[in-house]
């Protein structure tokens, strides 16, 4: 029995394959999409003991469609779902080599991963907030490296619980917070007043995810609280260079 009888057999007959280039076959079997398209899956002989399979850059070409993997963030997240699944992008193309004695469950892993890259689209927003200190992290590491930036820094030696994002090396230390909710904006409202109850020196700097997404009392808070507050990451990335440039004159 070869590795696409076998296939056959062990789905149950509820498979076929249909031929669409010379040594290339599509698989036809009941593996959906939520929208009820059914998952492109083609497998090909490596004529070493093993089938490839792949989805031909479908699934990422559907991505595309309400989702775009257009930031180094959104990558290393793809990345990251393909590598713990044991899959592979290859020129857009997902792809897992297997023995051919293992392509049932190899083909339902592979289907299973799909699912995983093709549901970044129904998150897209939960992703985005995820990624906003990676990305504010990833600005400070690439544009302000000469403040010599250190993460997770506790300025009260027995305060774990008053923690900030990242501290500057100024002439008067830059203490910054990264805010992507209003959780975070009153932690930080509480770490400011705190750190000045114990009279450090120091200045305040919050970046925002989104400042008006913020009610009025926090807003007002932190605004009493901070020294210095950037309303979106976007102006911080435009600004901040300039900003710190003025703070270690």
């Amino acid at each position: 029995m070869n590795y696409l009888e076998l296939l056959k057999f062990q789905f149950n007959n509820r498979a076929d394959l249909r031929e669409r280039r010379p040594g290339v076959f599509q698989l036809i079997a009941p593996l959906y999409h939520e929208d009820g398209d059914m998952v492109d899956i083609y497998l090909q002989d490596l004529h070493d003991g093993r089938v490839r399979i792949s989805d031909y850059a479908m699934t990422l070409m559907r991505l595309s469609c309400s989702y775009g993997v257009d930031t180094p963030n959104k990558e290393r997240i793809l990345q990251k779902i393909l590598s713990e699944n044991k899959l592979r992008e290859e020129d857009g193309k997902l792809v897992l080599d297997t023995p051919a004695e293992s392509l049932c469950p190899a083909v339902l892993q592979f289907a299973q991963t799909v699912a995983k890259v093709s549901s970044m689209r129904l998150y897209r927003r939960e992703v985005v907030e995820s990624l906003f200190l990676e990305s504010l992290l990833e600005f400070i590491s690439a544009k302000l490296q000469g403040y010599r930036p250190k993460e997770k820094v506790y300025p009260i030696a027995d305060r774990d619980d008053l923690e900030v994002d990242v501290k500057f090396e100024t002439p008067i230390p830059i203490f910054l917070f990264g805010a992507r909710d209003v959780t975070k904006v009153r932690l930080a409202v509480i770490s400011c007043l705190e750190f000045q109850k114990a009279k450090l020196a120091f200045k305040s700097v919050v970046v925002h995810e989104d400042f008006e997404n913020i009610g009025k009392k926090d807003r007002s808070r932190i605004t009493s609280a901070a020294d210095k507050q950037f309303p979106s990451l976007g102006d911080f990335k435009a600004n901040a260079e300039e900003f710190f440039r003025r703070q270690a004159a």
